[in-house]
């Protein structure tokens, strides 16, 4: 593994070489990879985990090696109760008596806790429109350097991980290869939590993540915009001039909760628009909610809608040229460590091919570069080299 990311690394050394790698925004983006494995090798994880022996069997061979217990500790007919257990209960025996289905009954199914595939174990069943219903990986990436060009970090999870939790390692992956600093992160919707506003607004980094609209939903009544914020007092103040104050601090979902004092929205004038139900206005803020309006103002300037496009440029372009010429649509190797190692490879090749164009007056260096394209390219072509690669 360490040689394969020493590789990338170094492409990301020859791109600065190049005169290719900058301090400057750092796009952030993932894609979905299809796995090297079919929906019809998945199985129940239970059938993946056999034991060696069936339960008859095992008591046979247990009463073969071991010494009679006494007569009155045995039970009339040991062999019998042990290998032959009660069958399990039916759909029917575990509902409930009022003939209502069970709670766990009433709980989703996650296809990814119950079934693994055989041909793939690390691979998870992702549904996706565009992408189908599939077992996947996925990419990671971070873009940077002048115009975007340089992928400098890339990292592969499961197809069922969750992108937000992932930001902060992309990032740290970023200025551990590339040696740069992160003036700016450029992502989408999908990294605008909390948890990433917060990690980044402590950071001193700008942030262009959009996010969806936090508190209420509902578009009959009033939002947010309609209360003024009292920082020195910690409370909101509503149109009507009632003070929402602290109710409760959610640790858990990093917000708290704003309450209007009890009975005062019963006979308010505003009662229709702000609390049709009666009962006393509440809404949550987030912890980062100043980071939040800062990235929603610099959102909204030209600046903005500039880095905007440029992420869907250089970030969903990498990924683009990734799957269309150079083989990242669907992995070779099984397991995510062997993923891994092909996008490494892939980002790395990506690099070189980018450095050559801009070297092209430098024939020895070019030529340098193109043998080192076309040895990533041949190992990513081999399937027997990563395969015999110890992980």
């Amino acid at each position: 593994m360490e040689v394969f990311e020493r590789f990338f690394q170094r492409s990301i050394e020859i791109c600065r070489e190049a005169g290719l790698l900058t301090e400057g925004p750092v796009y952030v983006d993932s894609t979905l990879i299809q796995a090297a494995a079919s929906k019809d090798s998945l199985v129940r994880r239970e059938e993946l985990a056999q034991p060696p022996l069936s339960v008859s069997d095992y008591v046979r061979r247990l009463y073969r090696d071991n010494d009679a217990a006494p007569e009155d500790e045995m039970a009339s007919d040991p062999k019998a109760s042990l290998a032959d257990p009660a069958p399990p209960r039916t759909s029917v025996e575990s509902a409930s008596p009022s003939g209502r289905a069970s709670v766990s009954s009433r709980r989703p199914r996650r296809p990814n806790k119950e079934l693994v595939s055989r041909t793939d174990p690390e691979a998870t069943l992702v549904d996706r429109p565009g992408f189908g219903r599939h077992l996947a990986y996925k990419a990671h990436l971070a873009v940077a350097g002048q115009r975007g060009q340089i992928i400098t970090a890339a990292v592969a999870t499961t197809g069922a991980k969750a992108d937000e939790h992932l930001l902060a390692q992309v990032l740290w992956q970023h200025r551990r290869l590339s040696r740069l600093g992160i003036p700016e992160v450029v992502a989408d919707a999908k990294y605008g939590t909390t948890a990433n506003y917060l990690h980044l607004g402590r950071a001193g980094i700008t942030t262009f993540i959009p996010t969806t609209r936090f508190g209420n939903m509902r578009k009959d009544i009033w939002g947010r915009e309609h209360f003024i914020w009292l920082p020195e007092e910690d409370a909101y103040l509503c149109p009507a001039g009632q003070k929402l104050r602290r109710h409760a601090n959610y640790v858990a979902t990093r917000r708290v909760r704003y309450r209007a004092p009890k009975g005062s929205c019963v006979s308010c004038s505003s009662r229709g628009q702000c609390a049709p139900s009666g009962r006393e206005r509440t809404f949550h803020r987030s912890w980062a909610q100043e980071f939040v309006e800062a990235a929603k103002d610099l959102l909204a300037s030209p600046l903005g809608k500039q880095r905007m496009v440029e992420r869907k440029v250089y970030a969903e372009g990498a990924f683009g040229l990734a799957k269309e010429l150079h083989g990242l649509r669907r992995t070779r190797f099984r397991g995510r460590h062997r993923v891994q190692i092909q996008l490494w490879m892939t980002a790395a090749a990506m690099n070189i091919k980018k450095a050559v164009r801009n070297t092209r007056p430098k024939p020895r260096l070019a030529g340098a570069l193109r043998l080192l394209a076309r040895l990533s390219a041949q190992l990513l072509r081999s399937p027997f080299a990563l395969a015999t690669t110890p992980v």
